[in-house]
């Protein structure tokens, strides 16, 4: 094995987004998209995932990322996010039922 040189950085585990971003953007989507009659199954879906990539995102030690998350609060506004979108899907589920 080499020597690391100096001006070398170590290199990120993952490229693109991470967890919190993720939770964000789904978060997002999936409140976007539960009002419309068919594409609010999906967006169900979307919240979840939305949900718990904040949880993981949120997790004290950091979630799966061993040097913790950099964007914890996008994780809790994916989550706060998602959970408005799991219920606004059960709202137009019902109400859609009886029409």
């Amino acid at each position: 094995m080499r020597p690391r040189s100096r001006g070398s950085k170590p290199r990120k585990s993952s490229e693109g987004m991470d967890l919190g971003t993720r939770a964000l953007v789904l978060g997002i989507g999936s409140l976007l998209f539960s009002w419309v009659p068919l594409l609010n199954i999906v967006a169900f879906l979307a919240a979840l995932m939305a949900v718990a990539f904040g949880l993981i995102a949120r997790w004290p030690a950091g979630g799966m990322m061993a040097g913790g998350e950099p964007n914890g609060r996008r994780g809790l506004w994916g989550v706060i996010l998602g959970a408005i979108a799991l219920v606004v899907f059960v709202v137009t589920a019902v109400r859609y039922s009886v029409i």
